[in-house]
């Protein structure tokens, strides 16, 4: 089994028509799709088009169905972005890929499905009601526990309130056969229930006959929200491994079903998974993993890449950026890149946009007035949006985004408002991203739904629809609708990026189309939802909730500049994006700084949070199409602007 030049030739007006190719001067593209008969690791820059390129390969294996013994491909990613992607891309030729035997979903599901549901449905004898952390979290502080006093209890969540963070990965480890301790995170440690300070003066600590006891009412506590069936993503990961250990033979039912694995963005990837992927899988499988080390930025700031250093195969061209940029990411990396290459049709200088300390919430603006210099300030023309980003958006000391934009709540800025009407909801979209407008899209039909009285029946009765609870829905029972309606969001969010408002499409799809396709009649309720024309007013308020930026300038106020964590935009792409230095212990732009000038970074011991924040910036630095701005300190700038200026950095 092979896939030749004259099949990639082919795919390519499937998945570019006469619009684009795979081919780039080394032939990296055409290199990985090809390669089928071993396993690789592919390290690929940003916006590389990697994952188009695996989709590719995956459609052309596919193909090739059925293969020897019956084997199918088992393809993880870590959001379901990329499963989006492939069915709009595809549509129904991408049917073959998610059906038996092959998988296609995040890892977390197919830990979910294959282990932990299974392992603990046989070992308690009793189905699992939620794998959710948020759930299993909140449910240590309103559960009780049998034979646990209620002074105890009180200790319990005392700890657990004063420290969110072991709550919310609090799971269990076997030590030894039937000895488990209660640990932070999968592979955490043991942990050590302390008093919580309630000041700064000192207070008496619990004696170790206390701590023994909050230890054991933790203890029964955890064991009786498991035993209800609410599992953690952690307590889930606990059952795969028990699974693993109990049947290690499991491996070759799974090395059976599979000819290939393909990890997608591998840099996200934690220890624990790395390690039951490596259990689950023999030598005769061929195990592809796809990723950007110089991204692995992990949810959680303690967590570390499960990526081993490895000889890769390489994708060093760039086709999103332009080589303006490119040249400012070679060295802004944890691994520096001299190869990097960009786009050349445009060549926009990379700008410094320097603050005095105490004016950081002049800096958007200063940004924002770069954009008509520039003719990326007509939405219309287009597909992506203007962002500023930061790493830390919580309140704290130092430098955060709320220095920069007062009005940053990082709480609610993925949270749509309600409205009174289809055509309020998806005008307002007109000012947000993507992956906002599918869920406002979604939310809409979900208003729906309910004004027209429609309930979802689980095993717990008949409940109103939720996103997700829709989203699954129409994913089971009805594949072909949801799939055509993934493809129709796509392209009208395309419209309404572009500044043409797709409300009276959508109207006539939902009501003409998908509803009666469902065989759901629509009550005067949810057609005057859908019909209205009263479009709201959008108060000032209201944008600053969602995290907008306006202009004060009546030139520059009709574009959006949405203000956004580095981590909520992993993966995005932007038309210009405003890098805004914030404090991880000190000032970033003190850890950055040399490679701001164009030295590569050689990595050391003890350098733990330079080589974070180099992360950090390389994904916020590597989003936009057009145009790079960072924001710095006045003084910082000022005692480097010779070597920053040779490197091609613009100061204003």
């Amino acid at each position: 089994m092979q896939i030749t030049h004259k099949d990639i030739t082919r795919v390519e007006k499937i998945f570019f028509g006469d619009n684009g190719t795979f081919e780039d001067d080394k032939n990296e593209r055409y290199n990985f799709i090809s390669c089928i008969d071993r396993s690789i690791d592919v390290e690929a820059c940003p916006g590389s088009g990697k994952t188009t390129s695996l989709l590719a390969k995956l459609y052309l294996l596919s193909e090739k169905m059925p293969f020897e013994n019956g084997k199918g491909l088992c393809v993880l990613t870590h959001t379901n972005v990329g499963i989006n992607e492939i069915k709009n891309n595809l549509g129904h030729r991408a049917e073959k890929l998610f059906q038996y035997p092959n998988f296609f979903g995040t890892i977390q599901s197919f830990i979910d499905k294959f282990l932990a549901i299974p392992y603990y449905s046989n070992k308690n004898h009793e189905r699992i009601a939620v794998i959710d952390s948020d759930r299993a979290f909140n449910r240590l502080f309103t559960s009780f526990a049998k034979g646990v006093s209620r002074d105890d209890l009180k200790m319990a969540k005392e700890f657990l309130h004063a420290n969110g963070d072991i709550a919310f990965k609090l799971t269990y480890k076997q030590v030894e056969e039937q000895v488990y301790d209660l640990v932070k995170g999968v592979d955490g440690k043991k942990i050590e229930p302390k008093k919580p300070q309630r000041s700064k003066g000192k207070n008496a600590g619990w004696s170790n006959e206390e701590k023994i006891r909050v230890y054991n009412s933790l203890n029964k506590l955890k064991a009786s929200i498991l035993k209800s069936g609410v599992l953690s993503y952690d307590d889930a990961y606990f059952y795969a491994k028990e699974y693993l250990l109990a049947y290690p033979e499991i491996k070759n039912a799974f090395s059976s079903r599979f000819s290939h694995v393909f990890v997608d963005e591998m840099q996200d990837t934690y220890n624990h998974q790395d390690a039951i992927i490596k259990l689950l899988f023999d030598d005769n499988v061929i195990i592809q993993r796809i990723g950007d080390t110089n991204q692995a930025i992990l949810n959680d700031n303690d967590g570390i890449s499960a990526w081993e250093d490895s000889e890769r195969m390489s994708i060093t061209e760039s086709r999103r950026f332009s080589q303006p940029i490119a040249n400012i990411l070679k060295t802004v990396a944890l691994k520096s890149n001299p190869d990097l290459k960009g786009r050349n049709e445009f060549d926009i200088p990379t700008y410094i946009i320097k603050y005095k300390s105490k004016e950081e919430n002049q800096v958007i603006e200063k940004f924002a007035a770069l954009l008509p210099v520039h003719d990326l300030a007509e939405n219309k023309q287009y597909k992506y949006p203007v962002k500023a980003v930061g790493w830390v958006g919580k309140d704290k000391d130092g430098l955060t985004i709320k220095s920069y934009f007062p009005s940053f709540n990082k709480k609610i800025s993925n949270k749509n408002p309600s409205f009174k009407s289809l055509l309020a909801a998806i005008t307002y979209s007109n000012i947000s991203e993507p992956k906002e407008f599918f869920n406002t899209v979604i939310d809409c039909l979900v208003e729906i739904l309910r004004r027209s009285e429609i309930k979802n029946s689980t095993i717990k009765g008949e409940r109103y629809y939720s996103r997700t609870s829709l989203i699954n829905f129409l994913k089971q029972q009805f594949p072909e609708q949801f799939i055509a309606l993934s493809s129709k969001i796509s392209a009208w969010a395309s419209q309404s990026f572009s500044g043409n408002n797709p409300t009276e499409e959508i109207k006539n799809f939902t009501k003409d189309i998908l509803f009666p396709a469902l065989d759901i009649a629509l009550k005067d309720y949810s057609l005057k939802f859908i019909d209205s024309n009263d479009a709201e007013d959008i108060s000032a308020q209201t944008l600053q909730l969602k995290n907008i930026f306006y202009s004060s300038a009546t030139h520059l106020n009709h574009v959006p500049i949405e203000v956004a964590t580095v981590h909520s935009v992993k993966g995005e792409t932007h038309r210009a994006t405003l890098y805004l230095e914030t404090s991880f212990h000190k000032p970033c732009g003190e850890y950055l700084i040399e490679q701001l000038k164009g030295t590569a970074y050689v990595k050391r011991k003890g350098a733990s949070r330079k080589e974070m924040c180099l992360k950090v910036a390389h994904v916020g630095m590597s989003r936009p199409t057009h145009l790079l701005c960072v924001a710095l300190n006045e003084t910082l700038v000022e005692e480097n602007s010779k070597l920053l200026e040779d490197n091609g950095w613009k100061i204003i």
